[in-house]
């Protein structure tokens, strides 16, 4: 059985995803709730565990809250359907427990924790360690503003990410451990 991939949108994210074979998508908006995105996680999961599961959203950036400052500084989290994924209500993601091998996250500095905002809801590595810990599965983000691109050739003027922006971390379920790269290995950014 060839390996299942699913990426959720959220529609505030304009463009659209390239289809792809074994590659399911659902669109996500501001209205519609958490315990929906999860329900077509679990459902398509039923036939065999998700290899990649894509989250294609915008990330909640623009501030160092500890110095009470604007910056390109990120870690509060996902907008993404009505709830969004924050470090209130991760806890809630376990309702996947076990049904995605992978988690890679497409959004601004997901990952990103400022100096002095570790241990705060503005502690993006913590919130992407969490995710990993909640759904069992192994978590991938980076800590900067990220840039795509849209073609409009191609149907929904379709997404491409290319390569990523600033660190690009893993996050594990089993171990504290975070490993961090400045580009993952298939990046293929094109200049």
């Amino acid at each position: 059985m060839p390996e299942k991939y699913m990426a959720i949108r959220d529609k505030r994210l304009r463009g659209g995803v390239p289809p792809r074979p074994h590659l399911a998508i659902h669109n996500t908006d501001a209205t519609v709730p958490l315990r929906t995105v999860f329900n077509h996680i679990n459902h398509y999961a039923r036939s065999g565990k998700i290899h990649s599961l894509f989250i294609l959203c915008h990330g909640y950036a623009g501030a160092n809250k500890r110095l009470n400052m604007s910056m390109d500084a990120g870690g509060m989290g996902l907008q993404l359907g009505r709830e969004g994924l924050r470090h209130s209500n991760v806890n809630q993601w376990a309702q996947i427990k076990n049904k995605v091998t992978n988690i890679v996250i497409y959004a601004c500095a997901a990952a990103d924790t400022q100096p002095g905002n570790e241990r705060t809801d503005a502690d993006g590595q913590y919130l992407m360690g969490a995710l990993a810990v909640c759904t069992n599965a192994n978590v991938f983000a980076a800590d900067s503003i990220q840039f795509y691109y849209r073609h409009a050739d191609m149907p929904n003027g379709a997404f491409d990410f290319r390569g990523w922006e600033g660190t690009f971390s893993s996050f594990f379920p089993s171990t504290d451990t975070v490993s961090r790269q400045t580009r993952p290995r298939w990046s293929s950014r094109r200049s």
